[in-house]
């Protein structure tokens, strides 16, 4: 009876090791911050599309979301190398960390749905790379869950492992995102998210685990 329980006391930390990479390729957390020459959002106002670039316009922040005032449409996107993350590295886990500057809702009480799709693009980004028929969405996510008035100066913790696994297929140099307001074009329940670009401490980082 001892043999058998140490049997599967040996089967139970097999499966753990096999779940944490294995002896001769340890885990490895490897965290990026965005790149702000690169970052920026796109503003759909009547149809007529204006780019925004963090460094170049001297931005606080990136929006994502449809203006409750006006209902222009801002889509966000973010550039983080993935210099650091060898190409033939399985991926563990990503998250996706940032914080939320501000958050503008009608109602206030709303929540705002926000869809993650990771792209690949030449940078800067152009007007065209607003319109998901031509840049189009290689992965995509949900965040979960949605953005409240309640994040504002909070950090929110986005799981993207999926869309950093399907870079990493894809042999992508660079994990690239657009985040847009799900169901922007149509949403009857309007609002826009704020993410923080402002200072070193609250740029958007990318975690990623890998071995």
């Amino acid at each position: 009876m001892k043999r058998r329980i140490l049997w599967l006391v040996f089967a139970v930390v097999l499966v753990a090791l096999a779940g944490c990479g294995s002896s001769d390729r340890p885990l490895i957390e490897t965290t990026i911050s965005s790149d702000p020459a690169v970052d920026g959002d796109i503003v759909d106002a009547a149809g007529v599309r204006t780019v925004s670039l963090v460094n170049r316009d001297g931005l606080p922040g990136v929006l994502a979301g449809v203006d409750p005032v006006n209902d222009d449409v801002y889509r966000a996107f973010l550039h983080f190398p993935l210099t650091r993350v060898p190409a033939n590295h399985a991926i563990s886990s990503a998250t996706l960390s940032v914080v939320i500057r501000s958050v503008t809702v009608v109602p206030p009480t709303a929540t705002i749905p926000l869809r993650i799709e990771l792209v690949s693009f030449d940078p800067p980004i152009i007007t065209n790379d607003f319109d998901r028929a031509i840049l189009l969405p290689l992965a995509a996510t949900v965040v979960s869950p949605p953005i409240t008035s309640a994040d504002v100066n909070r950090e929110v913790n986005i799981d993207v492992t999926s869309l950093m696994a399907e870079a990493q297929f894809r042999g992508l140099p660079d994990f690239q995102v657009r985040i847009l307001q799900d169901n922007d074009l149509l949403t009857t329940v309007p609002g826009i998210v704020e993410i923080d670009e402002a200072t070193v401490a609250n740029e958007p980082r990318l975690t990623v685990v890998h071995f």
